[in-house]
């Protein structure tokens, strides 16, 4: 089972001492000492001076940005974050997340910093919290078919992820939606 984002960090931070004498603290303060403020400036830094490896810089400038913090070891803030300003569509997402879990309960849910992932063995489909609607992009092969989908755009999810539908009522959370999501979770079989 691949590991989430959540598990990769939290490892990081648990043997960051020991790989490299420094504390998380110690290298916080360090990368203050730069001057840098924007995270692939300190990324780059960090390998280039301090020979991390790019997985590595990458998670220490992101705790940096982050004010210190780690970015993802707490995913119901990153949830909680993608609804800042837009909590009238909370109910039509939890409305589809159930159908989702009801149709496919093998589905884990993971939030990262820009969209909700729905994955298995792979990210089959992403949910992207706008202001005035929820994207459900689905990665179905080909281009998209009918008036319900289009072109998946402005989520930040994997490329493969290739379709899209923009949703503003329950109503729209039809059982061909529902198949359509479970098609691309057993593509992945």
């Amino acid at each position: 089972m691949t590991k989430t984002s959540q598990e990769i960090e939290k490892e990081f931070i648990d043997r960051i001492q020991e790989q490299t004498g420094k504390s998380l603290g110690d290298w916080i303060s360090h990368l203050k000492t730069t001057g840098l403020s924007k995270r692939n400036e300190l990324l780059n830094w960090l390998k280039e001076n301090e020979g991390f490896r790019h997985q590595e810089a990458s998670l220490l400038a992101g705790i940096y940005v982050n004010g210190g913090k780690p970015v993802y070891s707490a995913p119901g803030d990153l949830l909680e974050k993608q609804f800042n300003k837009k909590e009238h569509l909370r109910p039509l997402y939890d409305t589809l997340m159930a159908k989702i879990l009801n149709k496919i309960p093998e589905t884990r849910v993971e939030a990262k910093k820009t969209y909700v992932s729905l994955n298995a063995k792979r990210e089959y489909a992403a949910i992207g919290i706008k202001s005035k609607e929820i994207r459900l992009a689905i990665d179905l092969e080909g281009e998209p078919d009918g008036d319900e989908f289009v072109k998946q755009i402005g989520i930040g999810c994997m490329p493969r992820i290739s379709h899209m539908v923009k949703l503003t009522d329950v109503v729209q959370i039809s059982n061909d939606l529902l198949n359509s999501l479970e098609i691309a979770y057993k593509s992945m079989k």
